[in-house]
């Protein structure tokens, strides 16, 4: 089994095992679905697939593409931009008072 087409609610999802270009002789299942403009290399095809196999894994991979896509995104810095925040000096320590000063000394006996 090459290709598999089927529906779930509104959206045709449009299923073919070809390779991939930096796989050359690995056979993956990519997936087209209506309303999208890419397509997805899901998951790797077995000898074994038939539609009744491949059909759920694709319909679990899309949920989660979809759930992916609904996170929010988490924009990481720059690794040297991390080291830079590290070495700065914590500001939410209160300064150190001057000798003397009554916030900071004890009263003297």
């Amino acid at each position: 089994m090459n290709q598999l087409e089927f529906k779930d609610g509104d959206r045709t999802f449009v299923c073919r095992a070809e390779s991939s270009p930096a796989t050359p002789g690995t056979l993956w299942w990519w997936m087209s679905v209506t309303g999208e403009s890419s397509r997805y290399a899901a998951f790797r095809a077995e000898s074994g697939d038939t539609a009744r196999k491949v059909r759920p894994r694709i319909l679990a991979y899309y949920a989660e593409l979809l759930a992916s896509r609904a996170r929010p995104a988490m924009f990481k810095q720059h690794w040297a931009q991390r080291r830079v925040a590290a070495n700065a000096p914590d500001t939410a320590t209160p300064p150190v008072g001057t000798p003397g000063d009554p916030a900071v000394s004890p009263p003297v006996q």
